[in-house]
């Protein structure tokens, strides 16, 4: 009898020791699972830029499927679209665009870089992620530029006349890193752009680039004699070409080119200049 008494009281401690090791015999002892990560973003933003506001709004879009000798059904520079398509982030990032909402063209995940702007513009970079049209490496880019429309230099009451008139002068103040259309190279620098803008047209007399990318140092492209909206080819170049600002005397010039280099291919981007 005793050794039973004994074995009963080894079996009753063995089993309390069980339920204290295990979390049991009381829930106040039982440990919270540890939270799972939240998900990275779906987009991820580089920099900041003030939203443009106003409707319509000038939209130049450079997409990586264009080429120097081609454009593509979203090469774009139209100064009509309407403001509830063309959505942005906080940080004034673009990540969709369209005229209408059959034709949005939207980025679904990945990176917006190169941002800057003023609120009178905003440009910036789609790259290494996916869009509406495609998929991108970190090296390609579909690059934007939205604005607000000059009115001013669509008023019908401006006589035509090239040979005289005022001309601005502009100079490049903003632009998004250029990439190869090929995703093979790093992208690159815009060293420098100059463009001459006649008011009397009005007309964009001239615009030269300057880009380094790879092994390409300093190639140059010249455009010359082209209208101020639209998607144009010339002297080589696929060029997309808006107006933008609230200022007639003062107004942002924004340019999105395709251009051929001798080593890296067709090359695209954006730049922004002041014409003064």
């Amino acid at each position: 009898m005793q050794n039973t008494k004994c074995a009963l009281n080894v079996l009753t401690t063995v089993t309390a020791l069980a339920l204290a090791a295990c979390g049991g015999g009381s829930g106040d002892d039982a440990t919270s699972p540890t939270p799972a990560p939240a998900p990275a973003p779906a987009i991820t933003v580089q920099g900041s830029a003030p939203a443009v506001s106003g409707d319509p709004l000038a939209v130049v879009f450079v997409p990586q499927t264009e080429t120097s000798t081609r454009a593509v059904l979203q090469s774009i520079a139209h100064n009509a679209f309407p403001a509830q398509f063309q959505k942005a982030t906080e940080g004034g990032a673009y990540t969709q665009l369209g005229i209408d909402a059959n034709s949005l063209i939207t980025l679904n995940a990945g990176k917006v870089v190169d941002i800057a702007g003023t609120g009178e513009f905003a440009i910036g970079r789609w790259t290494d992620g996916s869009s509406s049209i495609g998929s991108l490496n970190i090296n390609q880019g579909a690059h934007y530029a939205v604005g607000k429309p000059l009115k001013l230099l669509q008023d019908t009451t401006l006589q035509p006349d090239l040979s005289i008139g005022p001309k601005l002068s502009c100079k490049a103040i903003a632009s998004t890193a250029p990439t190869a259309i090929s995703g093979n190279f790093a992208p690159g620098k815009l060293n420098a752009a100059t463009a001459t803008l006649a008011l009397a047209g009005p007309t964009l007399q001239t615009v030269s680039l300057d880009v380094s990318i790879g092994t390409d140092s300093h190639v140059m492209a010249n455009i010359s004699g082209t209208i101020l909206n639209g998607v144009f080819q010339s002297n080589g170049v696929l060029h997309h070409v808006q107006v933008v600002g609230s200022s007639q005397s003062s107004p942002y010039l924004l340019v999105g080119f395709a251009m051929p280099t001798p080593s890296s291919g067709d090359v695209t981007g954006i730049v922004v200049l002041k014409c003064q």
